[in-house]
């Protein structure tokens, strides 16, 4: 089936990312192989593609890294085994030499993605020697390229600040030993590649595509119901570009996307969660985002930027890695008595202080505790349980079906209402955060005055809204950072951005590789 030869090349580009090692960066050529034997069909295109986000994805669930750098960082999780490298990152200790930690510190999978994106932009055009591989096929799915290129160096430059920017492909393995890259210059790199090849995307891929290219029917054989935002397109970089600009501090263009994002809505194949929508849709077995985040076959994909794991191809990541739920589940949806992460109650009721909330563990309409975000509510370690996608096999053995989320559009209108806070547009921010408070079941947030002083509350309770709605899905550390930037009332947390506290270190295997490299200050 096709779908399977999908899933063999993305196995085959994952082990190859896992593997892969240069004498400089480390980071050989692998997603996207330049031999001449590849680059001569249009399954050479597809594969080379496929393979793009499929490192992509693998750099993000190795050792689950999406969660490890922007959840847990002084974030709400707390670890179930004390002492351990999860209890070290939850403290922000990372000079720990635990062997996840390393491992978390070395950027060789990441750039093991960007070099496959280098490779695949320099040689697509040569699979247009197969007349299936049309100029607009081709130019689409080179956009995409940059644009994964973009959002994998926004990536990591939030993880490691200063970054190496390289944009051409290695050759033989070998690529020039190269310096780290001011953050400003590769954050306005991401943006310039974004801005020039978002008008080469379609809207929705498989579909009715809403952009002046007309890129309708199937893509690569499949339509949208398949795919849903496996592969990015134009909203895709609205989206990227507002969460850019608001880690860059560049509110009016981050209000500018996100506002963008909204209007045009309807295009879009996303909406809101709607308040007698959540306990479907942001809690269970098929919520949003299980699979390709598509519940029920429907009308909508709730994920705008994700990296789904198609489970009609029965996809996971190997020993559930990649997926929250092999961290934060237990009884009764696995078989083990506690998990490695949970949330402990008083952090519950600090987060989730209202019972008209749709999210809160107990459940007003039904005056009991429900299993929307929490399970066992009142059992000694509560089970989080938003995430719990998965399939049942005759085995011991469970298939996780999450995907690894980046961005949806709640988190996206949040951004609106926080750039409005800081240009000094109240009302404005006032308004946008209480379209999401009513949908969760909450009060309006009510305006007391009109100076500064009176509306620091406001951007506390924006971004208290933040944490309740995004919790698990990788945001925490990131939005403290942007908080506490704002604000600058915690003197712990001013020290940790004046000094590059909220940057990782750099591994020594990558230091020792390439001598250009020097750690970040405030870990040496």
């Amino acid at each position: 089936m096709k779908q399977n030869r999908i899933l063999t090349c993305l196995m085959a580009f994952y082990l190859l990312a896992l593997t892969a090692c240069s004498k400089k960066l480390d980071i050989e050529s692998s997603a996207a192989s330049p031999r001449m034997a590849m680059w001569q069909t249009y399954d050479d295109a597809k594969a080379g593609l496929v393979g793009i986000y499929g490192l992509t994805r693998a750099a993000l669930a190795e050792n689950n890294a999406h969660w490890m750098y922007g959840e847990l960082r002084k974030g709400d999780f707390t670890s179930a085994t004390k002492g351990g490298y999860l209890d070290a990152i939850i403290g922000n200790d990372l000079n720990k030499s635990y062997p996840e930690i390393i491992q978390l510190t070395n950027w060789r999978r990441f750039y093991a993605a960007i070099d496959g994106c280098n490779t695949f932009i320099e040689n697509a055009q040569k699979c247009k020697a197969d007349l299936r591989y049309s100029e607009l096929n081709c130019k689409v799915d080179i956009a995409q390229a940059h644009i994964l290129r973009a959002f994998n160096y926004f990536y990591i430059s939030r993880i490691w600040g200063d970054v190496p920017l390289i944009i051409n492909a290695t050759k033989d393995g070998n690529t020039l030993q190269v310096a780290r890259t001011p953050q400003k210059q590769v954050l306005n790199f991401c943006i310039s590649e974004i801005r020039n090849y978002m008008d080469s995307l379609p809207t929705e891929y498989g579909g009715a595509d809403k952009s002046k290219l007309g890129f309708n029917g199937n893509y690569y054989g499949e339509s949208w119901s398949v795919w849903g935002n496996a592969f990015w397109g134009y909203y895709q970089c609205v989206a990227l570009l507002a969460e850019i600009y608001a880690w860059m501090g560049d509110y009016q263009n981050a209000y500018n996307y996100s506002y963008k994002f909204a209007v045009e809505l309807g295009k879009t194949r996303t909406k809101f969660i709607e308040t007698s929508e959540v306990t479907g849709l942001l809690a269970g077995s098929r919520s949003v985002f299980y699979s390709n985040g598509i519940p029920n076959n429907g009308s909508y994909c709730y994920q705008v930027l994700a990296f789904p794991y198609r489970m009609a191809n029965r996809e996971s990541g190997p020993s559930g890695v990649g997926h929250l739920e092999s961290l934060t589940l237990a009884n009764p949806y696995v078989a083990r008595n506690r998990p490695d992460l949970y949330i402990t109650r008083d952090t519950i009721s600090q987060m989730f202080y209202s019972v008209n909330d749709a999210r809160n563990p107990y459940q007003f309409e039904f005056k009991n505790y429900g299993t929307v975000y929490f399970t066992n509510y009142y059992n000694a370690i509560p089970v989080f349980s938003k995430f719990r996608n998965m399939e049942y096999t005759n085995s011991q053995f469970t298939i996780f079906g999450s995907c690894i989320p980046i961005a949806r559009f709640e988190g996206i209108y949040l951004i609106r209402a926080e750039a409005q806070y800081v240009l000094g547009n109240y009302n404005d921010a006032w308004a946008v955060l209480n379209e999401i408070r009513k949908r969760r079941g909450l009060n309006p947030w009510l305006v007391s005055g009109s100076q500064p002083e009176d509306m620091r509350q406001l951007l506390v309770d924006i971004f208290l809204e933040r944490r309740r709605e995004l919790v698990g899905e990788g945001d925490r550390w990131y939005d403290q950072v942007r908080f506490n930037k704002i604000m600058r009332t915690d003197p712990a947390f001013n020290e940790l951005i004046d000094r590059g506290g909220i940057y990782w270190p750099v591994a020594q295997e990558v230091m020792d590789k390439n001598p250009l490299i020097e750690q970040n200050p405030y870990w040496k």
